[in-house]
Protein backbone atom coordinates (compact mmCIF):
# COMPACT_ATOMS: atom_id res chain seq x y z
CA UNK A 1 0.00 0.00 0.00
CA UNK A 2 2.84 2.32 0.81
CA UNK A 3 4.61 1.72 -2.49
CA UNK A 4 1.40 2.48 -4.42
CA UNK A 5 1.06 5.92 -2.84
CA UNK A 6 4.67 6.66 -3.60
CA UNK A 7 4.19 5.84 -7.29
CA UNK A 8 1.12 8.09 -7.49
CA UNK A 9 3.05 11.04 -6.06
CA UNK A 10 5.87 10.55 -8.51
CA UNK A 11 3.37 10.54 -11.44
CA UNK A 12 1.83 13.79 -10.12
CA UNK A 13 5.17 15.54 -10.31
CA UNK A 14 5.29 15.05 -14.05
CA UNK A 15 2.08 17.09 -14.51
CA UNK A 16 2.83 19.88 -12.02
CA UNK A 17 3.80 23.27 -13.51
CA UNK A 18 6.79 24.83 -11.76
CA UNK A 19 6.38 28.37 -10.44
CA UNK A 20 8.96 30.65 -12.04
CA UNK A 21 10.22 33.72 -10.17
CA UNK A 22 10.34 36.84 -12.31
CA UNK A 23 12.46 39.92 -11.56
CA UNK A 24 15.34 40.64 -9.22
CA UNK A 25 15.66 39.22 -5.76
CA UNK A 26 14.99 41.55 -2.85
CA UNK A 27 18.25 43.07 -1.56
CA UNK A 28 19.40 42.00 1.87
CA UNK A 29 19.46 44.47 4.73
CA UNK A 30 22.74 46.21 5.53
CA UNK A 31 22.83 44.53 8.96
CA UNK A 32 21.97 41.05 7.59
CA UNK A 33 23.66 38.16 9.39
CA UNK A 34 23.99 34.82 7.67
CA UNK A 35 23.02 32.12 10.17
CA UNK A 36 22.95 29.16 7.75
CA UNK A 37 25.56 26.48 8.35
CA UNK A 38 26.10 22.77 7.68
CA UNK A 39 27.62 20.24 10.06
CA UNK A 40 28.87 16.72 9.52
CA UNK A 41 27.55 14.13 11.93
CA UNK A 42 29.10 10.71 12.45
CA UNK A 43 26.66 7.82 12.76
CA UNK A 44 26.12 6.55 16.26
CA UNK A 45 27.37 9.77 17.92
CA UNK A 46 25.01 12.06 19.84
CA UNK A 47 25.51 15.86 19.68
CA UNK A 48 24.21 18.63 21.92
CA UNK A 49 22.41 21.37 20.01
CA UNK A 50 22.67 24.94 21.36
CA UNK A 51 20.38 27.74 20.19
CA UNK A 52 21.89 30.67 18.25
CA UNK A 53 21.40 33.98 20.07
CA UNK A 54 21.64 37.23 18.07
CA UNK A 55 22.71 40.37 19.91
CA UNK A 56 20.75 42.59 17.55
CA UNK A 57 17.32 42.02 16.04
CA UNK A 58 17.55 41.56 12.28
CA UNK A 59 15.58 44.06 10.25
CA UNK A 60 14.82 44.22 6.56
CA UNK A 61 14.76 48.03 6.71
CA UNK A 62 18.15 48.83 8.23
CA UNK A 63 18.94 52.53 8.88
CA UNK A 64 21.15 54.27 6.36
CA UNK A 65 24.40 56.11 7.06
CA UNK A 66 22.67 59.42 7.82
CA UNK A 67 20.31 57.89 10.35
CA UNK A 68 23.15 56.02 12.05
CA UNK A 69 25.15 59.26 12.30
CA UNK A 70 22.20 61.07 13.87
CA UNK A 71 21.60 58.17 16.25
CA UNK A 72 25.22 58.18 17.43
CA UNK A 73 25.08 61.96 17.81
CA UNK A 74 22.07 61.59 20.09
CA UNK A 75 24.01 59.09 22.22
CA UNK A 76 26.55 61.78 23.13
CA UNK A 77 24.07 62.92 25.79
CA UNK A 78 23.74 59.40 27.24
CA UNK A 79 24.03 58.85 30.96
CA UNK A 80 26.75 56.21 30.68
CA UNK A 81 30.38 57.16 30.05
CA UNK A 82 30.94 54.19 27.72
CA UNK A 83 28.10 55.15 25.39
CA UNK A 84 29.24 58.77 25.21
CA UNK A 85 32.82 57.72 24.47
CA UNK A 86 31.80 55.14 21.83
CA UNK A 87 29.44 57.61 20.16
CA UNK A 88 32.22 60.21 19.92
CA UNK A 89 34.57 57.55 18.56
CA UNK A 90 32.07 56.66 15.81
CA UNK A 91 31.59 60.31 14.88
CA UNK A 92 35.36 60.83 14.79
CA UNK A 93 35.72 57.90 12.42
CA UNK A 94 33.08 59.35 10.09
CA UNK A 95 34.74 62.77 10.11
CA UNK A 96 38.17 61.28 9.34
CA UNK A 97 36.99 59.65 6.10
CA UNK A 98 37.75 61.16 2.71
CA UNK A 99 35.51 63.00 2.05
CA UNK A 100 34.30 63.57 5.64
CA UNK A 101 30.83 62.23 6.36
CA UNK A 102 28.97 64.90 8.35
CA UNK A 103 25.32 64.99 7.25
CA UNK A 104 24.19 67.30 10.08
CA UNK A 105 26.76 70.08 9.57
CA UNK A 106 29.43 71.51 11.85
CA UNK A 107 27.06 73.92 13.59
CA UNK A 108 24.70 71.18 14.78
CA UNK A 109 27.59 68.92 15.68
CA UNK A 110 29.28 71.57 17.83
CA UNK A 111 26.00 72.38 19.56
CA UNK A 112 25.78 68.74 20.72
CA UNK A 113 29.42 68.01 21.62
CA UNK A 114 30.67 71.30 23.12
CA UNK A 115 28.80 70.73 26.43
CA UNK A 116 30.96 67.60 26.89
CA UNK A 117 34.13 69.65 27.48
CA UNK A 118 33.78 69.59 31.30
CA UNK A 119 32.65 65.94 31.26
CA UNK A 120 33.53 63.90 34.33
CA UNK A 121 35.05 61.05 32.29
CA UNK A 122 38.65 61.41 31.11
CA UNK A 123 38.10 59.06 28.15
CA UNK A 124 35.13 61.12 26.96
CA UNK A 125 37.13 64.36 27.08
CA UNK A 126 40.07 62.77 25.24
CA UNK A 127 37.80 61.41 22.51
CA UNK A 128 36.07 64.79 22.22
CA UNK A 129 39.42 66.47 21.54
CA UNK A 130 40.13 63.98 18.74
CA UNK A 131 36.74 64.74 17.22
CA UNK A 132 37.28 68.52 17.37
CA UNK A 133 40.64 68.16 15.65
CA UNK A 134 38.90 66.54 12.66
CA UNK A 135 36.59 69.52 12.03
CA UNK A 136 37.50 71.91 9.17
CA UNK A 137 38.98 75.17 10.44
CA UNK A 138 36.89 77.36 8.14
CA UNK A 139 33.68 75.81 9.52
CA UNK A 140 34.74 76.27 13.15
CA UNK A 141 35.64 79.97 12.93
CA UNK A 142 32.02 81.27 12.86
CA UNK A 143 31.41 79.50 16.19
CA UNK A 144 34.41 80.86 18.13
CA UNK A 145 32.39 82.73 20.77
CA UNK A 146 30.18 79.73 21.51
CA UNK A 147 33.18 77.42 21.81
CA UNK A 148 35.02 79.85 24.10
CA UNK A 149 32.19 79.76 26.64
CA UNK A 150 32.73 76.03 27.19
CA UNK A 151 36.53 76.25 26.94
CA UNK A 152 36.65 78.91 29.66
CA UNK A 153 34.29 76.82 31.77
CA UNK A 154 36.64 73.84 31.50
CA UNK A 155 39.74 75.95 32.21
CA UNK A 156 38.30 77.31 35.46
CA UNK A 157 36.71 74.04 36.64
CA UNK A 158 37.22 72.82 40.21
CA UNK A 159 38.75 69.55 38.98
CA UNK A 160 42.43 69.83 38.05
CA UNK A 161 42.08 67.12 35.36
CA UNK A 162 39.31 69.07 33.63
CA UNK A 163 41.41 72.24 33.90
CA UNK A 164 44.27 70.47 32.12
CA UNK A 165 41.95 69.32 29.33
CA UNK A 166 40.61 72.87 29.14
CA UNK A 167 44.14 73.91 28.13
CA UNK A 168 44.03 71.27 25.38
CA UNK A 169 40.79 72.78 24.08
CA UNK A 170 42.33 76.26 24.24
CA UNK A 171 45.32 75.09 22.18
CA UNK A 172 42.94 73.56 19.64
CA UNK A 173 40.97 76.79 19.17
CA UNK A 174 44.21 78.81 18.94
CA UNK A 175 45.51 76.51 16.20
CA UNK A 176 42.22 76.59 14.31
CA UNK A 177 41.29 80.28 14.58
CA UNK A 178 43.81 82.11 16.75
CA UNK A 179 43.83 85.43 14.92
CA UNK A 180 40.05 85.54 14.69
CA UNK A 181 39.76 84.55 18.36
CA UNK A 182 41.72 87.46 19.85
CA UNK A 183 39.69 89.92 17.73
CA UNK A 184 36.28 88.51 18.71
CA UNK A 185 33.95 90.11 21.29
CA UNK A 186 34.86 89.10 24.82
CA UNK A 187 37.65 86.78 23.67
CA UNK A 188 40.65 88.88 24.76
CA UNK A 189 40.09 90.21 28.28
CA UNK A 190 37.93 87.37 29.59
CA UNK A 191 40.39 84.56 28.69
CA UNK A 192 43.20 86.63 30.21
CA UNK A 193 41.22 86.89 33.45
CA UNK A 194 40.79 83.12 33.40
CA UNK A 195 44.52 82.60 32.94
CA UNK A 196 45.24 84.95 35.83
CA UNK A 197 42.74 83.04 37.97
CA UNK A 198 44.16 79.56 37.34
CA UNK A 199 47.74 80.79 37.71
CA UNK A 200 46.97 82.70 40.89
CA UNK A 201 48.32 85.98 39.53
CA UNK A 202 46.01 88.75 40.72
CA UNK A 203 46.52 92.46 41.34
CA UNK A 204 44.88 93.94 44.42
CA UNK A 205 42.82 96.99 43.48
CA UNK A 206 42.34 98.17 47.07
CA UNK A 207 45.78 98.33 48.76
CA UNK A 208 46.11 97.85 52.49
CA UNK A 209 48.55 99.80 54.69
CA UNK A 210 50.79 96.72 54.91
CA UNK A 211 51.02 96.31 51.12
CA UNK A 212 51.79 98.61 48.28
CA UNK A 213 49.26 99.45 45.61
CA UNK A 214 49.22 96.98 42.77
CA UNK A 215 51.12 94.26 44.63
CA UNK A 216 50.83 90.93 42.85
CA UNK A 217 50.21 87.63 44.58
CA UNK A 218 51.45 84.50 42.80
CA UNK A 219 52.24 80.92 43.78
CA UNK A 220 55.79 80.91 45.10
CA UNK A 221 56.34 77.20 44.53
CA UNK A 222 54.75 74.27 42.74
CA UNK A 223 56.22 71.52 44.90
CA UNK A 224 53.27 71.42 47.28
CA UNK A 225 50.96 69.67 44.81
CA UNK A 226 52.06 67.07 42.30
CA UNK A 227 49.21 67.79 39.88
CA UNK A 228 49.68 71.55 40.03
CA UNK A 229 53.43 71.10 39.54
CA UNK A 230 52.75 69.58 36.12
CA UNK A 231 49.94 71.98 35.23
CA UNK A 232 51.64 75.23 36.20
CA UNK A 233 54.30 75.21 33.41
CA UNK A 234 51.75 74.15 30.82
CA UNK A 235 49.43 76.98 31.79
CA UNK A 236 52.23 79.46 31.19
CA UNK A 237 53.07 77.88 27.80
CA UNK A 238 49.45 78.17 26.60
CA UNK A 239 49.27 81.74 27.91
CA UNK A 240 52.44 82.56 25.97
CA UNK A 241 50.85 81.18 22.81
CA UNK A 242 47.72 83.25 23.44
CA UNK A 243 49.78 86.42 23.91
CA UNK A 244 51.87 85.74 20.80
CA UNK A 245 48.74 85.66 18.65
CA UNK A 246 47.17 88.70 20.28
CA UNK A 247 50.24 90.93 20.48
CA UNK A 248 52.18 90.03 17.36
CA UNK A 249 52.88 92.93 14.96
CA UNK A 250 50.35 93.23 12.18
CA UNK A 251 51.50 92.88 8.58
CA UNK A 252 52.01 96.27 6.93
CA UNK A 253 51.62 96.74 3.19
CA UNK A 254 53.17 99.51 1.13
CA UNK A 255 50.73 102.39 0.71
CA UNK A 256 49.31 103.00 -2.72
CA UNK A 257 47.47 106.29 -3.53
CA UNK A 258 44.65 104.28 -5.10
CA UNK A 259 44.13 102.12 -2.01
CA UNK A 260 41.64 104.49 -0.37
CA UNK A 261 39.36 104.26 -3.42
CA UNK A 262 39.55 100.46 -3.41
CA UNK A 263 38.87 100.24 0.32
CA UNK A 264 35.72 102.32 0.02
CA UNK A 265 34.26 100.09 -2.69
CA UNK A 266 35.31 96.76 -1.13
CA UNK A 267 32.94 94.64 0.94
CA UNK A 268 34.24 94.04 4.51
CA UNK A 269 35.61 90.53 4.98
CA UNK A 270 35.49 90.36 8.78
CA UNK A 271 32.27 89.31 10.54
CA UNK A 272 30.36 92.19 12.17
CA UNK A 273 32.81 94.71 10.73
CA UNK A 274 31.03 97.72 12.24
CA UNK A 275 30.12 96.05 15.53
CA UNK A 276 32.58 98.21 17.43
CA UNK A 277 30.32 101.22 16.76
CA UNK A 278 27.55 99.67 18.85
CA UNK A 279 24.80 101.05 16.62
CA UNK A 280 22.32 98.19 16.97
CA UNK A 281 23.46 96.51 20.19
CA UNK A 282 23.64 97.57 23.84
CA UNK A 283 27.05 98.99 24.81
CA UNK A 284 29.61 96.41 25.86
CA UNK A 285 31.62 96.52 29.04
CA UNK A 286 35.41 96.51 29.03
CA UNK A 287 35.61 92.72 29.36
CA UNK A 288 33.24 92.01 26.48
CA UNK A 289 34.61 94.68 24.15
CA UNK A 290 36.03 93.97 20.70
CA UNK A 291 39.77 94.60 20.45
CA UNK A 292 40.39 94.27 16.74
CA UNK A 293 43.90 95.73 16.43
CA UNK A 294 47.13 95.16 18.28
CA UNK A 295 47.32 98.61 19.86
CA UNK A 296 43.98 98.22 21.60
CA UNK A 297 44.95 94.82 22.95
CA UNK A 298 48.29 96.18 24.15
CA UNK A 299 46.63 99.07 25.98
CA UNK A 300 44.15 96.96 27.93
CA UNK A 301 46.79 94.33 28.69
CA UNK A 302 49.22 96.94 30.03
CA UNK A 303 46.46 98.52 32.10
CA UNK A 304 45.09 95.40 33.76
CA UNK A 305 47.44 92.41 33.42
CA UNK A 306 51.02 93.49 32.76
CA UNK A 307 52.10 93.90 36.39
CA UNK A 308 50.58 90.56 37.41
CA UNK A 309 52.24 88.63 34.59
CA UNK A 310 55.64 90.24 35.16
CA UNK A 311 55.61 89.46 38.88
CA UNK A 312 54.43 85.91 38.27
CA UNK A 313 57.11 85.31 35.63
CA UNK A 314 59.83 86.57 37.98
CA UNK A 315 58.70 84.19 40.73
CA UNK A 316 58.50 81.24 38.33
CA UNK A 317 62.02 81.95 37.03
CA UNK A 318 63.40 81.82 40.58
CA UNK A 319 61.77 78.43 41.07
CA UNK A 320 63.65 76.94 38.12
CA UNK A 321 62.95 73.55 36.55
CA UNK A 322 60.01 73.12 34.20
CA UNK A 323 58.30 76.21 35.64
CA UNK A 324 61.41 78.30 35.04
CA UNK A 325 61.70 77.17 31.42
CA UNK A 326 58.01 77.87 30.79
CA UNK A 327 58.41 81.29 32.42
CA UNK A 328 61.27 82.08 30.02
CA UNK A 329 59.00 81.28 27.06
CA UNK A 330 56.25 83.48 28.49
CA UNK A 331 58.74 86.27 29.19
CA UNK A 332 59.92 86.20 25.56
CA UNK A 333 56.32 86.41 24.29
CA UNK A 334 55.75 89.30 26.68
CA UNK A 335 58.81 91.23 25.51
CA UNK A 336 58.09 90.62 21.83
CA UNK A 337 54.47 91.68 22.15
CA UNK A 338 54.81 94.61 24.56
CA UNK A 339 58.29 95.89 23.75
CA UNK A 340 57.01 98.91 21.83
CA UNK A 341 54.00 99.66 24.04
CA UNK A 342 53.53 102.78 26.15
CA UNK A 343 52.67 101.69 29.68
CA UNK A 344 50.75 103.74 32.21
CA UNK A 345 51.42 103.60 35.94
CA UNK A 346 50.13 105.38 39.04
CA UNK A 347 52.34 108.07 40.58
CA UNK A 348 50.23 109.10 43.56
CA UNK A 349 47.72 106.74 45.19
CA UNK A 350 45.74 109.60 46.76
CA UNK A 351 45.31 111.44 43.49
CA UNK A 352 44.37 109.69 40.30
CA UNK A 353 47.52 110.77 38.42
CA UNK A 354 48.92 108.63 35.62
CA UNK A 355 51.96 109.00 33.44
CA UNK A 356 53.53 106.86 30.74
CA UNK A 357 56.87 105.52 29.59
CA UNK A 358 58.22 103.46 26.76
CA UNK A 359 58.86 99.90 27.84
Amino acid sequence: MGSSDKKKKEKKKDFQKPKLKVGKTKPKASNFTDTSFKSKCEPGVFYLVYPIVLQQQLSETAPDVIERFKHQLSLTSSRTDTQRRDALSYLTGQLSTNPPANPVGTSTLLQKVLPLMPDSSKSVRSQLLKLLQQLPAEEVRPHIQKAMLYIRGAMTHLSQDIKDDGLNYMEWILDVAGEELVASPGCWVKPLKDFMSVLGWTISTAPTPATKAGWTSAPRTTFGSKNFGHSFPRQMIVLAKFLELGLKPEATNLWNPNDWVDNISMVPRTPDSFGYLGLFKPPRDEDGEIYRNREDRQDIFAKRFMDAVEAGVDMAKKEGGAAGRAAAVLDKALRDGMGDCERAFRVDDDEDIWTGYIM
